[in-house]
């Protein structure tokens, strides 16, 4: 190689950064703007986000089944902590959804954040929810009594 070819490479390098050709890495998307638009139970929410509406299984935690639970007390905590869930929602500025797959049901899965807060964190840290990231259940009605 010449000096002047090096010369040349040199000064295409410098003219890439000073005129902006080099290549960019571009930022990670936006997350989509999402609203909660209905609360099914205390870890199911109905989410629109860019206009789309589907039902959202909420990850992280599990709650107390509402629609047939096994026990009163079950269905008691069950009402709670969709009562819970409603009042963060409703309370919150910024709702963040990490969105994955489906489950079973067709459900999105969905880590949400109130205000920066994960839901999960806070409905678990309220006692109104156990850790839960798939697989068996576990059985309130035990826990409950």
């Amino acid at each position: 190689m010449t000096y002047f070819n090096i010369l040349l490479a040199g000064l295409f390098i410098v003219a890439a950064f000073v005129f902006g050709i080099s290549s960019r890495v571009s930022p990670p998307p936006d997350p989509p703007a999402c609203a909660v638009s209905g609360i099914v139970d205390g870890d199911t929410v109905d989410l629109v986000c860019d206009g789309v509406e589907f039902r959202a299984r909420l990850t992280g935690f599990d709650t107390p089944e509402t629609y047939e639970p096994a026990c009163p007390a079950e269905a008691a905590l069950g009402r709670q902590a969709t009562a819970r869930l409603r009042q963060m929602v409703t309370g919150a500025t910024r709702i963040e959804a990490d969105i994955g797959g489906t489950d079973r049901y067709g459900r999105r899965l969905v880590a949400l954040s109130l205000d920066g807060q994960a839901v999960a964190r806070r409905m678990i840290a309220e006692n109104l929810a156990v850790p839960y990231s798939g697989g068996r259940r576990i059985d309130w009605c035990d826990r409950l009594s």
